[in-house]
């Protein structure tokens, strides 16, 4: 298990998707629907890391949708993002807890939330709603339209560093 300091260090990292042994500095993306994709980045800060963020949409219900960000040779969960889902958090908050999550001990979000690796739990145990999020501009997700913003704002919280160009197809929607 890593500790938060090195959590936090690897989501601050600069990060570039690699595609066939190249960095990307440019990407255009074109879901399709559902979405069920996986992208692989490295840092040029720091290549003793690899990640990769998938990104994935529910067949039923398409405004249910997960952003998942992970170191991928530890396999360990740094940030994920779920729109119109559910999740219980611990009961119990040990010291290492930031003060935002304590308020949400052993409750089920039935809304928008974000997880953070915290120490000590298991990785992504901890979320708290988007709506108490300062640090994640977008809220909510009701429309397809939207996915280019909520992209993006995940984009800079794991300081991914490609400019992705986003093309929605109308068969998201």
């Amino acid at each position: 298990m890593i500790t938060q300091q090195q959590a936090d260090y690897l989501v601050a990292l600069p990060k570039h998707i690699i595609e066939d042994d190249a960095l990307l500095e440019r990407k255009l993306y074109a879901p399709s629907f559902p979405i069920d994709d996986r992208m692989y980045s490295v840092s040029k800060a720091d290549d003793e890391f690899s990640f990769f963020l998938e990104i994935t949409q529910s067949s039923k219900k398409n405004l249910k949708l997960t952003l998942h960000f992970q170191e991928e040779d530890a396999s360990i969960g740094l940030l994920r993002v779920d729109f119109n889902g559910r999740h219980p958090n611990p009961e119990i908050a040990n010291d290492k807890v930031p003060d935002i999550f304590r308020s949400f001990a052993g409750q089920w979000l039935e809304e928008s939330h974000i997880h953070y690796f915290v120490e000590g739990y298991k990785p992504l145990a901890w979320a708290i709603p988007l709506k108490a999020d300062n640090t994640f501009s977008v809220k909510d997700f009701t429309n397809i339209s939207e996915f280019g913003d909520i992209f993006r704002v995940f984009g800079n919280k794991i300081n991914l560093q490609t400019v992705l160009e986003i093309c929605i197809q109308r068969q998201l929607i």
